[in-house]
């Protein structure tokens, strides 16, 4: 079974790129991008998009391979995926985006109380 940062890195490497324009070109830290490849992190579905455009590479393709199964039914073989493998990133891509959304709440709330001491000044 291959994960997703083997993936990751054989394409990169492939690409003759470095860990560092790939965290450069996705707008991360490279610390962050070697977690990914060393699949001690794993990346939401966008920014998985994201990689795969710029290894130009189908999104599918870097996918664990567990996320497919073969469907020998009328549609003559094709790949589907699991459904349960994308229901469980997209939990985890909305969790993820709930938390920066409480972040900024916070921010803005900060904001606001700053604004107004400085207002009482």
């Amino acid at each position: 079974m291959m994960k997703v940062g083997n993936k990751i890195k054989g394409m990169r490497v492939e690409k003759g790129l470095t860990t560092l324009t790939m965290a450069e070109k996705l707008g991360i830290s490279e610390p962050t991008y070697r977690r990914y490849e060393a699949d001690k992190s794993f990346p939401d579905l966008i920014m998985i998009d994201k990689i795969a455009k710029i290894l130009e590479k189908n999104f599918i393709d870097l996918l664990p391979s567990e996320c497919f199964v073969q469907n020998n039914s009328e549609q003559k073989g094709g790949v589907v995926v699991n459904l349960g493998t994308i229901n469980n990133l997209s939990e985890k891509l909305i969790d993820q985006y709930e938390k920066r959304i409480n972040e900024k709440d916070d921010i803005i709330k900060e904001l606001k109380e700053t604004i107004a001491a400085l207002k009482s000044n």
